[in-house]
């Protein structure tokens, strides 16, 4: 009896060592189990003074996915990061960026509006909405990683797609919090942010930077974003520390606009974004009052990307080229960041294992956000 208790235990494990999302199916519901584990070993250029405790290997990413719909009408979707989970169970919360649920929504779909509640990115920037798998590199640039804005909030969306996904548009309420939104309620002021897009494609545009489909037609895409919110809360990029530089959400107004634009043709592809903040802090607060010396109300915050990618069926590989640009305050444009980064990808599809080396070159002294850094890791997707 205890031989047929092992055996059964062993049938029901073996369909999750198997390569791939695994679906399970019973009428008209389903639920698709997946997950992704990253690590890497990172090198930071060493400066006078600093110690060599960055140079680690880092386990990155350890996450688990169950998603589904009922009916065909309901889908869910729920994301744990099980190394932000432990990490947070040791250290506690040090960075509100890494909150180890990373999705967690139900979306009612229908043939007028689909509507989506819950914790959910935010339909504001492609390059923050894209998954790391697809990602040629580590990192992510200043203007997409989530210090500057929040990447995810809890909100209600409400979206539509016309003319065969060709034309897609997003509208959302949320409670303008971001991430912190774990740590209690809303602000004292109630007040929520805005998030609206409007993205314009040749054809239904996938949220990848490599073209591994190797389009034999051009694939272009062009969208545009707006967000505001009006708090009386600062939260910073991780931090508590106030400064200027170092305001994902201020005691005031902020609105924050985007573009991106992307384009895929026969293994070649390439991405563009820029995002610009104009903030607005209430009079009497803090930071109002620092504006003053400059004889101003409001100051901005922003910056651009540039990317260009080639990727090879043939021998499995692809090759990208990163500039990007951020200026956290336009009060002092010594403040600028530039950054030039180059990344190779092995991606072996049989095993769903992809090998990625990267490099990024800081110009400005003494850049932290995105020293020289050299990171070299690999991805398994289950």
């Amino acid at each position: 009896m205890k031989k047929l208790h092992r055996s059964l235990l062993l049938l029901s494990i073996l369909p999750l060592a198997g390569f791939g999302q695994h679906t399970f199916t019973h009428g008209s519901n389903s639920l698709e189990i997946g997950g992704y584990i990253i690590s890497f070993y990172q090198w930071r250029t060493p400066k006078a003074g600093d110690d060599k405790s960055k140079n680690s290997f880092q386990l990155d990413d350890a996450r688990f996915e169950m998603k589904g719909y009922v009916h065909g009408r309901f889908r869910y979707n729920l994301e744990v990061n099980f190394a932000d989970l432990l990490s947070v169970a040791i250290n506690g919360l040090k960075d509100i960026k890494h909150t180890p649920i990373t999705e967690a929504n139900v979306a009612y779909i229908n043939p007028y509006v689909n509507v989506k509640v819950g914790y959910m990115k935010l339909p504001f920037s492609q390059s923050s909405n894209a998954d790391k798998i697809p990602l040629p590199f580590l990192s992510r640039t200043t203007i997409s990683n989530g210090d500057y804005y929040s990447r995810r909030d809890v909100g209600v969306m409400l979206y539509r797609d016309f003319w065969r996904q060709r034309i897609n548009l997003y509208a959302g309420i949320y409670s303008g919090m971001g991430e912190q939104v774990f740590l209690g309620d809303n602000d004292k002021n109630g007040k929520f942010e805005y998030i609206g897009r409007v993205l314009l494609c040749t054809a239904h545009y996938r949220e990848e930077e490599f073209d591994k489909v190797d389009h034999a037609l051009p694939i272009a895409m062009v969208a545009g974003a707006v967000r505001y919110s009006e708090k009386s809360a600062f939260t910073g990029n991780g931090s508590t520390t106030w400064a200027t530089d170092n305001t994902k959400t201020v005691d005031g107004k902020k609105l924050t606009y985007g573009i991106d634009a992307g384009f895929m043709f026969h293994g070649f592809s390439a991405q563009f974004e820029m995002v610009q903040a104009r903030i607005t802090p209430h009079a009497g607060t803090a930071l109002s009052e620092t504006l003053k010396q400059y004889n101003t109300d409001y100051y901005s915050n922003g910056g651009y990307l540039v990317q260009a990618n080639y990727y090879n069926k043939k021998i499995m590989s692809g090759f990208s080229i990163r500039y990007n640009e951020f200026n956290p305050n336009d009060l002092d444009n010594t403040d600028n960041e530039r950054t030039l980064g180059f990344a190779y990808n092995f991606v072996w599809p049989k095993y769903n294992v992809t090998v990625k080396a990267t490099y990024d070159r800081g110009f400005k002294p003494n850049q932290t956000t995105n020293p020289d850094q050299f990171r070299f890791g690999i991805q398994y997707v289950y």
